[in-house]
């Protein structure tokens, strides 16, 4: 036995549940997205010379890089060379050497979702080696504007923050 719809009433839609599972998908890396931003703002103060945490994208997360210049560099809000003290697999502590601008806190903890890797643009952490790191708005910048510390990027840094 079939059930016909009165013409006169709107149609009834049942939901897809391909639809569903992708909003609840959406909606779930909103939220996470959010806890990652305000976990973040609840840690220290970047000018209270204690530590300070910063979120690193997973390396799930696509993203387009500008082509690396010093101009783009110099704008960033926030950079610092440190030293990694204790590398973790979902979190990094660095020790700051030497603050670019931005902050003055002695100690900083890059940390990504819990089960991702911590690493910027593919490159993991080894403890004992130095980095230069920009973030804006609580999250490491990647596309070579953090990176493992060479002659030529401290160059770039020591020319975009000389000013």
């Amino acid at each position: 036995m079939s059930v016909q719809q009165d013409p006169s009433l709107p149609k009834i839609r049942v939901p897809n549940p391909l639809r569903w599972a992708v909003a609840v998908g959406a909606v779930m890396v909103v939220a996470i997205t959010g806890l990652v931003v305000s976990w973040d703002s609840d840690g220290a103060d970047p000018d209270s010379g204690s530590r300070l945490d910063l979120a690193v994208r997973p390396s799930t997360v696509m993203a387009s890089c500008l082509a690396f210049d010093v101009s783009i560099l110099a704008d960033m809000p926030m950079a610092f060379q440190a030293t990694a003290v204790d590398v973790g697999r979902d979190s990094v502590e660095l020790s700051v050497d030497r603050w670019f601008t931005g902050g003055d806190a002695d100690t900083v903890v890059l940390a990504t979702l819990a089960g991702e890797m911590v690493s910027i643009d593919g490159v993991t952490f080894e403890a004992g080696e130095q980095y230069l790191v920009t973030a804006e708005g609580g999250t490491v910048n990647g596309c070579g504007f953090s990176a493992k510390s060479t002659p030529e990027l401290l160059a770039a840094f020591e020319e975009a923050f000389s000013g």
